[in-house]
Formats: C-alpha cells, sequence, structure tokens
C-alpha cells in the first residue's frame, strides 16, 4: 500500500498624539467652533452622486455574517471570499438544499450525515474531476507566514502536495471518510504522485457546474456546520 500524505485543514493601535486644536487654529473667531463632518448636511452634486458621510447599507452576505455569533471560532469567512453583492450568499437557501441532499432536517456535520453526504457525491460528482487547493495546507503555513526558507519551501513541495497545485479526481471509489470528514484519492497533475487530501480543502479548478457548485457547498457544510 503506498503512503499518502493527509495535510490537515487549517482549523485554524498606534496611539494617536494628542494635539492643541486652539495652538494651530488660525481662524478668525477660534472661539467658535466650526460643525463636524457628521453634521453636514450632504451635497447634492447631480442626480446619482451625493458628497458627505453617509452609512453603507449591509448586504445579504454581511447580515448573514454579523447573525451568526454562535459558530464562533469555527465558522472562517473566508470562503465565501468570491461573493459580491451581485451574488449574495443565501444561508436560508443553502440550509434547503442541504437537508435535500441529506434528507434530514438536521444538517449538523456529524458521522451520519457525512455517510450520506458521501453517497449524495458518489451519485452526483462527475470524474474525472480536476481540483485545487481553496487555501495553504497546513503544512505550508510555517513558509508563507514568512518563517519557513523559500529554498526549504521549494523542496518539499516536490514531494508533498501544494495549495497551488492542480489534482485529479479519477475515482468515486476512492472517496472516503475519516475523523477530519470526507478524504479522497488525488493524483498531481505533472508528476502523476498520488495524495490523499481532505475534499473541504479544495475546489473545482473548472468554474463549470456541477462539480464547482457540489464541491463549494460540501465545503461550506463541512467547516461550518
Amino acid at each position: 500500500m503506498p503512503k499518502f500524505n493527509k495535510p490537515q485543514l487549517n482549523k485554524s493601535k498606534v496611539n494617536k498624539s494628542k494635539v492643541n486644536k486652539s495652538k494651530f487654529d488660525d481662524r478668525p473667531n477660534s472661539t467658535k467652533s466650526l460643525p463636524s463632518e457628521s453634521e453636514l448636511p450632504p451635497i447634492k452634486l447631480d442626480e446619482t452622486i451625493v458628497a458627505g458621510r453617509r452609512s453603507k447599507p449591509l448586504n445579504d452576505l454581511q447580515r448573514l455574517l454579523a447573525d451568526l455569533p454562535e459558530l464562533g471560532g469555527t465558522f472562517k469567512p473566508e470562503i465565501f471570499a468570491d461573493l459580491d453583492e451581485n451574488n449574495p450568499f443565501n444561508g436560508s437557501h443553502f440550509e434547503r438544499k442541504i437537508r435535500t441532499i441529506l434528507g434530514n432536517k438536521k444538517i449538523n456535520a456529524d458521522l451520519k450525515n457525512t455517510i450520506k453526504y458521501l453517497d449524495y457525491l458518489k451519485r452526483n460528482l462527475q470524474v474525472p474531476c480536476h481540483v485545487t487547493g481553496i487555501e495553504e495546507f497546513e503544512w505550508e503555513e510555517e513558509y508563507l507566514m514568512g518563517f519557513g526558507t523559500k529554498k526549504e519551501y521549494a523542496r518539499l513541495k516536490k514531494t508533498l502536495p501544494s495549495y497551488t497545485d492542480k489534482f485529479t479526481i479519477h475515482r468515486l471509489e476512492d472517496f472516503s471518510i475519516h475523523e477530519g470528514g470526507i478524504f479522497v484519492e488525488v493524483q498531481r497533475v505533472g508528476d502523476r504522485k498520488k495524495f490523499m487530501l481532505r475534499l473541504a480543502e479544495l475546489e473545482s479548478v473548472d468554474d463549470l457546474p456541477p462539480n464547482n457548485h457540489i464541491l463549494h457547498d460540501y465545503s461550506v457544510w463541512w467547516i461550518n456546520y
């Protein structure tokens, strides 16, 4: 049996100087203060552009993040980094989708639901599936944070999988469940080395359905629920 590397999921003021305003105040009447910026009325420049301080409305994703304090340190907002106001994350819609996948009202990522999710993946993911890392694998952090040397990092990338590599999932039979969720055997494009990687760390290289949506949904579910 070949040995596979199993990278772990990353489950990973400057004091302002006090200025004596009166010392630098050259206004004609220094005893009369000017209105603050927040008190100034907006200045209408044309029909669409308005100057002045105005609070920016929250989009749906920002409101969702603000309403999820119970997730605490386990929530990883970078998973939604590619979403914007034109493509907001709809939490209610997402959870309805997961309930349909699991056939269960409870959608927490426990062993029972993970087994059901694995069955869904084997029935719906299309192979060969080309993937890459969502973010750096755990072993890469010390090098990308500036603690390890570039030379050593380049050497290790020859034998260890990197999030910048491209991999291929050839067979759905290579999916398996471990303590950290669903793992899959992948083959690195180029040197054809094989690794067992955590599926929640992977995303589709090809931005085409259904694989891109399937992998994204699983990652969001496993990391946040």
